[in-house]
């Protein structure tokens, strides 16, 4: 569970911003006046400002290195396409501050913790209570949780991502070629219909051709349109354009690279809780199968209940004592040990709720 999970909606408000600015204060060129051609590179600045949030959802500290890139590629696509950006190449930097601030944060009780540190005797005292808990080694799992899916899943989407990236490029340069080995013939605007303007070549030939806004050809007006043998009809003002297409493709790479990361973040978490003495209690659970209710009824003035996503077993408890290494707060890991059955975690803790002291002490007594 991420910190404060509501900060996640500062990146997106910064990055709609960003784009909103940028419709609204960018002067409006038309393509008549200046050729729009295809800009890659335009295209992945603009795609990464959409996959900060996305990644800032599933693993921050991705997020964070995404915005750096989306940063340093804004003006080196600027000077490299002339896109005109002029003070908007800093906008990416205010998405990059928020996105660090919102990375650091820390669930308040960790940061509690953190502060206090641990005495010499080896217990940890948590501000909010009074109570010290003994620490021992935690039981050796016969088995860390799996992370095949996340991984498998991220996998895929990096590999389709990057796959999708290399083949857009690839036709854009191919179509990009071969409007440069073509031939502009002049013509003249004929008609608006819809999104296409009809024109009349001087070579005698007509045609209908998408373009980005109509009214920047008026009828009566001469274009040049580029013609060859292999069927391109296109206005040489308006080039081929699929780089579009990279929006949802860096999104793809982006969530699939958070995935990843966040695996592997975990599975090193779970490493380090392992390997040295963690907090231990008595507590009440109810045992589903692959979810654990567990209540800490100690302190009995700060009763509290969360849930163990662990792996399934074959015969799972029903309701009972067990014991609980780790500390009960959002983002730990925490195993719980039932009888002689230690119980793999698949995750972190999630939200941890208070609950009435009577509720705490009648199961307790249960």
């Amino acid at each position: 569970m991420r910190p404060h999970p509501r900060a996640d909606l500062l990146v997106v408000g910064v990055a709609v911003t960003i784009v909103v600015l940028i419709v609204v204060t960018m002067p409006y060129v038309p393509c008549s006046a200046v050729t729009c051609g295809p800009e890659p590179l335009t295209s992945v600045g603009i795609s990464l400002l959409a996959v900060v949030p996305v990644m800032s959802y599933l693993h921050r500290w991705s997020a964070v290195v995404a915005a750096v890139i989306c940063a340093v590629l804004w003006p080196i696509a600027d000077r490299a396409e002339d896109v005109g950006m002029g003070w908007h190449m800093a906008l990416p930097l205010a998405l990059v501050a928020v996105t660090v601030a919102v990375a650091r944060l820390k669930h308040p009780v960790a940061a509690r913790v953190a502060r206090a540190g641990h005495s010499a005797a080896g217990v940890a005292r948590v501000e909010d209570t009074v109570d010290y808990v003994r620490r021992e080694q935690p039981p050796t799992l016969e088995r860390l949780p799996s992370i095949t899916r996340s991984v498998l899943i991220g996998t895929i989407l990096v590999g389709a991502g990057i796959a999708g990236i290399t083949a857009t490029l690839w036709h854009q340069a191919e179509v990009t070629a071969q409007e440069a080995a073509a031939p502009s013939i002049s013509a003249v605007v004929r008609e608006h219909h819809d999104t296409r303007i009809g024109v009349d070549l001087d070579n005698g030939d007509s045609y209908y051709l998408e373009v980005l806004e109509p009214a920047d050809y008026p009828v009566g007006s001469r274009v040049g349109v580029l013609v060859d043998d292999a069927g391109l009809r296109q206005l040489s003002s308006e080039p081929y354009d699929i780089t579009v297409l990279l929006l949802p493709l860096v999104t793809m790479a982006g969530a699939g690279f958070a995935l990843l990361v966040r695996a592997g973040s975990r599975r090193r978490a779970l490493r380090r809780f392992l390997a040295g003495p963690q907090p231990v209690r008595a507590v009440q659970v109810i045992d589903s199968g692959n979810e654990i209710v567990v209540m800490v009824t100690e302190p009995a003035n700060a009763a509290r209940q969360f849930t163990v996503r662990a792996e399934p077993v074959p015969q799972a408890g029903e309701a009972g004592p067990a014991t609980l290494y780790g500390e009960p707060q959002p983002g730990a890991w925490c195993v719980v040990v039932i009888g002689s059955q230690v119980r793999v975690p698949r995750r972190p803790v999630g939200r941890v709720t208070k609950i009435p002291l009577e509720l705490a002490l009648l199961l307790a007594a249960s």
